[in-house]
């Protein structure tokens, strides 16, 4: 079901080809509510609004409350709605599964799940935003600001309108996340600090590029706060090398130590992964 290109059914299975080959789908009346289908898994992969999560908010809610496993990549309804939507598939015994909402398909809670399972997280790093993150990486190397936004806009990563990523907006909705689903805070959106990036930023990422140093989109969360901020690091830091579209956390964990883990130049597909292997986890642990 989408907003602009109709809706489709087949209890059957769809045919993919078919439909992806077409610029609408086979339905153009309005679409059923969500609970009105009998699906077992909900994949929601909506618009963001980063200011409410809505309306994708409500339909993971409604999912959840007809008995669906829900996947999403759309950091909106999880940084403000983690706890209830939690709360509601731990209610009727189903999974709530959202890898792909903060880096792609960086492991972040798939590792805490399975790798860190009884590990506390105290302090968070890390560069979550891959438009920022570039646009810097292209200033420090001499590239007009506005032709490194426009190549970033025609490669799909950045949004036609960059306000969200630029103005921190994408960062705080997942560093909510992380700090909510990983560290077990109680954040909201408006908690975190942002300092946008902007050309004068860019700037200062040519400049400190001269004097071997990067500007990096960094996120920071612990219990002194959260604040994302373009921060100059240098060499001996471990996002010193995180360039590009690259995108890196950093994890100060009580017991399995520092850990640092990066995901080098993503894309559409990695996010389209992140979404497979959340549906994949969901079908291994029905068979359990």
């Amino acid at each position: 079901m989408t907003k602009s290109h109709g809706w489709a059914r087949n209890d059957k299975g769809l045919q993919l080809s078919a439909l992806l080959a077409s610029d609408h789908l086979t339905e153009q009346s309005a679409s059923p509510a969500v609970r009105a289908l009998a699906a077992e898994v909900l994949v929601e992969i909506s618009t963001l609004n980063p200011r409410t999560g809505e309306p994708a908010l409500t339909t993971m809610r409604e999912a959840l409350q007809a008995g669906m496993d829900v996947i999403t990549a759309n950091k909106g309804p999880i940084a403000y709605g983690f706890r209830e939507l939690e709360g509601l598939a731990q209610a009727h015994g189903k999974q709530l599964r959202f890898e792909s909402a903060v880096a792609d398909n960086l492991p972040v809670f798939n590792l805490m799940r399975f790798g860190l399972p009884t590990a506390k997280v105290g302090l968070v790093r890390g560069i979550l935003n891959s438009t920022t993150n570039y646009l810097l990486s292209q200033a420090a190397r001499g590239v007009p600001w506005k032709d490194a936004l426009a190549e970033a806009q025609r490669l799909g990563i950045a949004e036609r309108d960059p306000s969200n990523d630029l103005e921190g907006w994408d960062a705080a909705l997942k560093a909510t996340i992380v700090a909510n689903a990983v560290m077990g805070l109680d954040l909201k959106v408006s908690d975190v600090v942002r300092e946008p990036v902007t050309e004068e930023v860019g700037e200062r990422a040519c400049e400190a590029a001269s004097r071997g140093m990067r500007i990096r989109p960094l996120a920071a969360i612990g219990p002194f706060g959260t604040r994302w901020a373009p921060v100059e690091v240098g060499p001996d830091d471990p996002f010193y090398a995180v360039d590009g579209f690259s995108m890196a956390i950093e994890l100060d964990t009580d017991v399995a130590g520092h850990l640092a883990i990066a995901l080098h130049q993503p894309h559409v597909e990695q996010t389209a992964f992140g979404l497979l292997a959340d549906l994949v986890d969901i079908e291994t642990h029905r068979s359990w």
